[in-house]
């Protein structure tokens, strides 16, 4: 590796954390980020997913609620680091976020949601 240039170094770099990054995104879309054997099944017009931005001291935990439904839904939103959880409500065509956890040392957390449809 001696001979290589420093532009060949930064391309074999950049190739490999390419192929990394590809990677992790494809192991994360075979898991639902909400799914547990003890929950019951989400409605079909209800999607979740997470978020966990760096914000200055540390990383900021959100579950992201999107309703395609034509009701209202309630929803129970809770995450393997603050398993207590929060009631929301998710209006038609709506989405929430709801923040779990404030300067978390770590960026991965794992969601537990359950929804029920309001109404008739």
């Amino acid at each position: 590796m001696m001979n290589a240039t420093p532009r060949a170094i930064v391309g074999r770099s950049m190739r490999s954390w390419i192929r990394g990054a590809a990677l992790a995104a494809s192991l994360g879309a075979l898991v639902a980020p909400h799914a547990r054997a003890d929950e019951p099944p989400l409605p079909p017009c209800i999607r979740v997913s997470k978020e966990a931005p760096f914000q200055g001291y540390g990383y900021t935990h959100v579950v992201v609620v999107r309703s395609t439904c034509d009701r209202s839904a309630r929803c129970d939103v809770a995450t393997d680091v603050d398993p207590s959880p929060q009631r929301v409500r998710v209006a038609p065509g709506a989405t929430e976020r709801v923040v779990t956890r404030r300067g978390s040392p770590a960026s991965e957390f794992q969601t537990r949601v359950s929804c029920t449809l309001e109404g008739r």
